[in-house]
């Protein structure tokens, strides 16, 4: 369980300096920012930063800590779920859709915090995909070293 969930630290913060860099080069806040604030605008947690500033370093810290939290819980949900003989490309690749799934399609939309990702374009689609097969890949490529350890 602690190589999946290291795995899926490491995917997270590579994801959120991916996300942090597309801060800085668009000017725009991230979706995770987006996510953040829409959570905390739900929760009544006042005052929301408006929506088209960047966050700064205090806002930043809450949006990573979320995230990589879920990321080292989806770890341990990986390691739950998935027999630690399993080959790495097709459980990693197969969690990371189901994340995406859970994440994008399904919880996100019923939790009212994101738009459904249906209504995405294709390129967004392909992005979120993307990025959650490589999370779920580090994920079971963390698991795997742990239990050869």
């Amino acid at each position: 369980m602690a190589g999946a969930m290291a795995g899926g630290l490491v995917a997270g913060l590579g994801i959120t300096a991916l996300m942090i860099a597309g801060e800085r080069k668009s000017g725009k806040p991230s979706e995770l920012a987006d996510l953040e604030r829409t959570s905390a605008h739900r929760l009544g947690v006042h005052p929301v930063p408006p929506a088209d500033r960047l966050p700064d370093a205090t806002e930043q810290a809450v949006i990573q800590s979320g995230h990589l939290l879920l990321s080292a819980a989806a770890g341990a949900a990986f390691a739950a779920a998935v027999d630690e003989e399993a080959a790495v490309i097709p459980s990693g690749a197969l969690f990371g859709l189901a994340f995406y799934a859970a994440m994008q399609w399904i919880a996100g939309p019923l939790l009212g915090v994101k738009k459904p990702e249906w209504a995405a374009d294709a390129g967004t689609i392909g992005m979120h995909a993307a990025n959650h097969v490589a999370f779920g890949l580090a994920t079971a490529a963390g698991a795997k070293l742990a239990a050869r350890a």
